[in-house]
């Protein structure tokens, strides 16, 4: 990596990493080798695929215990209508079933090279996303048998399958080798499959919202390196690129639409998890003291009751961390407005000025001062008594000497009485 891509890097870790106060994340399982998965049936129970098999707890986390599959690595796993649990990974069988809550498993007829994904489409139909060798089997009886839908080429895995409401299907796949790789459709349930675009992509992750726009997460490029967010809003005809400069390996979309991407931190690239309130156009990183930008985050859940689980992997200990209130309470992790008043600058980032847009209340003593990362003050914008009104102030990126001040993450300070409310500006010149 280059040094101005390092510089840059260090400067978005300052720059992100007041978004969300400190205590988002819980801890809920702790485990010395992979975790790989995590699914929740219908009376609450958590079942996380690991390294070393299947844990399942029974009282929202609290607790866990091994539950089957041991010195078998579990790499995705899916819960039907009944809750029979089924567990994809990389032993003989493949494919794994449990009718009693984890209680036993039943080796699938599968044996189709390793299994990392899994879905269950609205007709019942189980599809399994292979890690090489075949493609995706499907099974139409609960998984006594399967079949083969979509040959791939020996180097190419199939990471994500998701359907939309009208039973469209997509398969999000990675060829590591070779050219190849990105998003397959299918209309008929199955039976045939179209590649339909970014190719090369190493597409790690598929998610659909409320409108059936199709969001795909890329963990890197054949050729590029770099991965980032895709958007579709015609079935996957045409993509458009949301985000750069980041590896994702998963994305999850709440009950408000709200999208979720986690990343990876491998080569300096900022990992952790990142949401967008405005269908991919602007992104916050999620911080905290348990997971911060260096964190690389394997897979992401959303509960039916908007709970965001992050996997984290990476080291000698992985996590399972849960949001500690469910991601339509989002905005209670923002840091806070003063009430009733509204604090924003446009453009952000800027070269070589922004103006700071603000409203108050009620006529006041107001305070807009500029200040370094070092807390040290820059410049005082605003220092008289306002009325009520919105406001904008133009900060043309100098300091109280009328010299051009340089490329770095600066705060913009808002006081109102003894109360106060500071804003994160990138100047990048």
């Amino acid at each position: 990596m280059n040094v101005k891509k390092i510089i840059i890097f260090l400067i978005l870790i300052l720059f992100y990493s007041f978004g969300f106060c400190q205590d988002y994340w819980e801890s809920i399982f702790s485990f010395g080798e992979s975790i790989h998965c995590l699914a929740i049936n219908s009376i609450g129970y958590l079942f996380s695929g690991t390294q070393n098999g299947i844990y399942r707890s029974i009282d929202n986390g609290n607790n866990w215990e091994n539950v089957g599959l041991e010195n078998i690595s579990v790499y995705c796993s899916t819960i039907n209508s009944n809750n029979d649990i089924f567990a994809g990974t990389d032993g003989y069988y493949n494919i794994y079933r449990s009718i009693d809550n984890g209680a036993n498993w039943t080796p699938q007829n599968s044996n189709t090279g390793n299994i990392i994904s899994l879905t269950i489409n609205s007709c019942g139909d189980i599809f399994a996303g292979s890690g090489g060798d075949y493609g995706i089997i499907r099974s139409t009886d609960n998984g006594v048998s399967w079949e083969l839908v979509l040959s791939l080429s020996d180097c190419e895995a199939v990471y994500s399958i998701v359907e939309n409401s009208e039973g469209v299907l997509f398969a999000g796949t990675i060829n590591f080798i070779a050219e190849g790789g990105g998003v397959y459709r299918s209309t008929d349930q199955g039976d045939s499959w179209e590649h339909i675009g970014l190719e090369c992509e190493y597409i790690s992750s598929l998610a659909i919202n409320s409108n059936d726009e199709i969001f795909a997460g890329s963990r890197g490029h054949h050729y590029e390196y770099s991965g980032g967010v895709f958007l579709s809003s015609d079935n996957g005809e045409t993509w458009t690129e949301l985000c750069e400069d980041v590896l994702v390996t998963s994305i999850a979309i709440d009950s408000e639409d709200k999208i979720f991407i986690g990343c990876s931190s491998l080569d300096y690239e900022p990992g952790a998890v990142w949401v967008s309130e405005d269908n991919g156009e602007n992104w916050q990183l999620i911080e905290s003291d348990l997971i911060d930008i260096y964190t690389s985050i394997e897979f992401l859940l959303i509960s039916e009751d908007d709970y965001v689980y992050a996997i984290s992997y990476g080291g000698s200990i992985n996590n399972i961390y849960r949001s500690v209130q469910p991601t339509t309470g989002i905005d209670d992790f923002l840091i806070q407005e003063i009430q009733n008043i509204k604090s924003s600058n446009y453009p952000n980032p800027f070269n070589p000025s922004t103006t700071i847009s603000f409203s108050i209340p009620d006529e006041s003593k107001i305070e807009l001062s500029i200040y370094n990362i070092k807390g040290e003050k820059v410049k005082t914008l605003v220092n008289e008594v306002l009325t009520q009104a919105s406001h904008t102030v133009l900060w043309d990126g100098k300091d109280k000497n009328g010299k051009e001040v340089s490329t770095n993450v600066y705060l913009y300070t808002l006081r109102i009485g003894d109360k106060s409310v500071s804003r994160k500006m990138l100047l990048v010149r």
